[in-house]
């Protein structure tokens, strides 16, 4: 007897944004070291620390539509569906999340908004907290004698500031949709990257 695949699409919704919160209990493990490394070796930090907390969130993702994209063309053989988008759907999910903070993030730039969101975006964005350190980094500011790291404020973030946070999110709508595609359509990546087939 043939093992039968179901597939519960709006659970899978679900699964996309928990998915999300994994990846940022794992880029705050990572983050955790952060501000100490960077107190010592600078911006080569945000790069490394970068590419960690963005690479756990894409090999949490991909090897999850990995598996789905199989799945799902074991399902759609039988029942003659067409499923083969559906990595772009399932990529939505934490790329509108990440652009609602995005949103709201340009609120309180613009002064829509009184509230101060920087702080609390970094926060919510752990997984990309590194890259913007790169063109928002805090600021060494003198308190009673003490040097604090300060956040700077959402109004004074550059436009390149907030060229990165809204290219950023993309990552995972490109990630779901190439994991899935390569696993739905069984596309054999050795060959592609060796020989261009």
């Amino acid at each position: 007897m043939k093992k039968t695949f179901t597939i519960n699409k709006p659970w899978l919704f679900v699964k996309s944004a928990l998915l999300l919160l994994l990846c940022w209990l794992a880029s705050f493990v990572i983050v955790m070291f952060f501000p100490m490394c960077y107190q010592k070796f600078g911006i080569v930090m945000c790069f490394i620390f970068g590419i960690c907390s963005v690479g756990a969130s894409v090999c949490i993702y991909g090897d999850s539509m990995l598996k789905l994209g199989k799945n799902m063309r074991i399902s759609d053989e039988r029942s003659g569906a067409d499923n083969s988008k559906f990595g772009l759907l399932m990529g939505l999910v934490p790329t509108v999340i990440n652009y609602i903070f995005v949103i709201i993030l340009y609120l309180s730039k613009f002064g829509v908004i009184a509230y101060d969101f920087y702080p609390l975006y970094k926060t919510l964005t752990f997984y990309f907290m590194p890259l913007t350190y790169i063109v928002a980094p805090n600021e060494a500011v003198v308190v009673d004698g003490v040097v604090q790291s300060v956040n700077v404020p959402a109004t004074e973030l550059s436009i390149g500031a907030m060229i990165l946070v809204t290219i950023l999110p993309i990552i995972f709508l490109i990630t779901c949709h190439v994991a899935y595609t390569i696993a739905y359509k069984r596309v054999d990546v050795k060959s592609k990257i060796l020989y261009g087939k």
